[in-house]
């Protein structure tokens, strides 16, 4: 028998940041050693993408490896509370699944803002649900290149405008050079000869 004690668990909690749940599903993975528990989650985090570093990309790999271990009878795909993708999944048609369910992910996720949180619901074989939550980054350079876009055209609709007011104003006669100050003034002589 496994000694899983409240004290084990707490270390393995405090140590990791995983709830008693995760500790003592480690715990018995580990056949009770703490150290072993610790180095399970540990690995279990890193094999895992962080969800605020996941791309498309990313995104797109790790659920066809997901497919690819198999045990996996269906996939659905929600976006907040909308089913975006619930396909059925057969053992080795991973390609042919990514394929029928990327373009309306890629597409949804593309048209939403930077970051967007999907839920994806895997039914395995045995029917149980796994529920997976994940932060994935779209489209970060292609929205900082449109902000760029829209900020230099507003900067050249701005110099044409200024451009255009200068020749305006060259135009009517008043001639201004560069960004230099302009001064006018009117000096009437006539006046001061009939006061004298």
């Amino acid at each position: 028998m496994i000694d899983i004690s409240l004290e084990k668990l707490d270390m393995i909690k405090e140590r990791t940041g995983v709830s008693y749940g995760e500790a003592r599903e480690a715990l018995e993975t580990c056949d009770g050693d703490v150290v072993d528990a610790i180095i399970y989650i540990e690995e279990k985090k890193n094999n895992e993408p962080s969800p605020v570093d996941t791309s498309l990309e990313q995104f797109k790999e790790w659920l066809k490896n997901t497919i690819e271990k198999g045990n996996i009878s269906r996939i659905k795909v929600k976006k907040d509370d909308k089913v975006i993708v619930d396909v059925p999944v057969n053992a080795g048609v991973a390609a042919g699944v990514i394929a029928v369910i990327w373009w309306p992910i890629a597409a949804i996720l593309t048209a939403t803002a930077v970051v967007s949180k999907v839920t994806i619901e895997i039914t395995k074989d045995d029917g149980s649900i796994e529920v997976v939550n994940k932060l994935v980054k779209t489209t970060a350079n292609d929205v900082k290149d449109k902000a760029s876009a829209v900020a230099e055209d507003m900067k050249n609709r701005f110099k044409n405008f200024t451009t255009n007011l200068k020749n305006k104003s060259t135009e009517d006669g008043n001639i201004i050079s560069n960004d230099e100050p302009v001064y006018q003034y009117t000096v009437k002589f006539d006046e001061e000869n009939k006061e004298n």
